[in-house]
C-alpha cells in the first residue's frame, strides 16, 4: 500500500542536499500532489538557490519553500540551526499563487482576489505564506470577506526573500505572498492552540474609539490593566486577548475562540489602550502574559479534541506552524510542542516552522495570531 505522505528533516548546508531530500520523498509516492519545504538558519540566505535546485526534482509536483526561525517534524524540533523540514503528499491536485504588491494592505487586496477566485463554494485548503515585513492585523482583513476561506492558514515568513513557490511547469515565483490551494483532497481540521495565561476573566467591551479599548465593563480600560500589572512581580509582557460577542462567539471543542493582540500603547486622558482596528463594543478582552504550563495545556487540549473528531477518519499528514516566541524560548526546553503532538499522533508524517506570526481561523475566517500553534491535520474516510 503507497505511503499518503512523507517527511525528512536534515542538517545541511547545501541547496542540492535539500532537493535530494524532496526527490527521495516525492519518489516513495504514488501521484504526488505537492509538497513544502521549511528551511531556517544559514540554508535560508541561499533559499533562491534551494527553489532552484527543488524545481529540478519536483517532477511537476507543485511546491512552496519558505524559511521560519526553525523547522520541526514529528521527528522533533531545530531551532537556530541552518536546516529543512520537508514534506510530501500524494493525491489531490495543488495550485501555487504568487502576490506582489506596494504595501502590506494592497498584498492583502491582491491575495483576497487571488484566492477569491479559487475557492468558492468548496472552500480548499490553502496554507498561506506571508512576508513579515510591516504586515499588520488589517492586512489580513481583506481575506475575511473572500467566500470559502474557513481553511486558510498559514504563517508569516522570517528573512529574504524568504517564500518561494514552484508551480507545476517547473517555475519559480516569488512575491509579498504566497499560497497553495490543495483541491481533491479532504478540508484539514484546523486549530489554534494560545501560549497566553489569562489574567482575569474575558470581560466586555463596552467603549471604543477606533481601534482604542476606551472601557471594559464600564470601566476605564487603562485602569484594569493598571491594576493587573500591580499584581505581577516579574514584570513580564501583558497582551490584550480577543474573543467575539458572547451571543455569536464560536465554541471548538468546548473553548471559546481566542486572538492574541499587543497593547500598542495607553492614552492617559481617555484611559485607554490602543489595541488593534478589530476592537468593537460588545467584542470581549481579557488581559493575559505568556506562559509555558498554559501553553502546554491548551496544545494537550487541542490535540485531544482533534483525536476524538477524528474517530472514523485516518489521519493522512499534518502541518504544525509554531510562533517562534514558543519552543525553547518559551518553555526552557527544546521539543515540548512537538512531543505533545507525537504523543497524540504517534509517527503520523508532520512538518512545520516556527514563524513570525501565524494565519489561522477566528470566527471562521483567516486570521492574523501571535504566540499561537497552528496545527491542520488532513484526513481520509476509513
Amino acid at each position: 500500500m503507497s505511503r499518503a505522505a512523507a517527511t525528512t528533516t536534515l542538517q545541511a548546508q547545501s541547496p542540492a542536499r535539500v532537493a535530494r531530500a524532496l526527490g527521495e520523498l516525492l519518489g516513495g509516492l504514488d501521484r504526488p500532489g505537492g509538497a513544502l519545504v521549511f528551511c531556517s538558519g544559514g540554508i535560508s540566505d541561499a533559499l533562491a538557490d534551494v527553489a532552484a535546485e527543488v524545481a529540478r526534482v519536483a517532477g511537476g509536483a507543485p511546491t512552496l519553500v519558505v524559511s521560519g526561525a526553525g523547522v520541526l517534524s514529528e521527528q522533533g524540533e531545530i531551532e537556530r540551526q541552518s536546516a529543512a523540514s520537508v514534506i510530501a503528499w500524494s493525491g489531490g491536485q495543488s495550485e501555487v499563487l504568487a502576490c506582489e504588491a506596494s504595501s502590506p494592505d494592497d498584498l492583502g487586496e491582491s491575495l483576497a482576489r487571488q484566492l477569491g477566485d479559487r475557492l468558492g463554494r468548496r472552500a480548499p485548503a490553502s496554507v498561506v505564506f506571508v512576508g513579515a515585513d510591516g504586515v499588520g492585523p488589517s492586512a489580513l482583513e481583506p481575506l475575511r470577506e473572500v467566500r470559502g476561506t474557513q481553511h486558510v492558514f498559514g504563517a508569516g515568513c522570517i528573512g529574504q526573500p524568504g517564500l518561494l513557490a514552484i508551480d507545476a511547469e517547473g517555475q519559480v515565483r516569488g512575491g509579498g505572498a504566497i499560497a497553495m490551494v490543495m483541491h481533491g483532497m479532504a478540508p484539514p481540521l484546523i486549530r489554534a492552540s494560545h501560549a497566553c495565561r489569562l489574567l482575569v476573566p474575558l470581560g466586555r467591551i463596552t467603549g471604543t474609539r477606533g481601534s482604542m479599548v476606551v472601557e471594559i465593563d464600564g470601566k476605564p480600560a487603562l485602569d484594569l490593566l493598571t491594576e493587573v500589572g500591580a499584581e505581577l512581580s516579574d514584570q513580564p509582557l501583558v497582551f490584550a486577548v480577543l474573543a467575539e460577542e458572547e451571543a455569536s462567539a464560536r465554541q471548538v471543542g468546548g473553548r471559546a475562540e481566542l486572538v492574541v493582540r499587543g497593547v500598542q500603547g495607553v492614552d492617559p486622558v481617555r484611559r485607554g489602550l490602543m489595541v488593534s482596528d478589530e476592537v468593537h463594543e460588545g467584542m470581549r478582552l481579557a488581559f493575559a502574559v505568556r506562559d509555558a504550563g498554559a501553553a502546554r495545556s491548551d496544545l494537550e487540549a487541542v490535540t485531544r479534541e482533534l483525536s476524538r473528531e477524528t474517530a472514523g477518519a485516518a489521519p493522512r499528514f499534518a502541518l504544525y506552524i509554531d510562533c517562534a516566541g514558543r519552543g525553547a524560548s518559551l518553555y526552557g526546553s527544546f521539543d515540548v510542542d512537538t512531543r505533545i503532538l507525537r504523543r497524540r499522533f504517534a509517527d503520523l508524517p508532520l512538518a512545520g516552522m516556527h514563524s513570525a506570526f501565524e494565519i489561522a481561523p477566528f470566527g471562521g475566517k483567516p486570521t492574523l495570531q501571535l504566540y499561537t500553534g497552528v496545527l491542520a491535520l488532513f484526513t481520509a474516510p476509513s
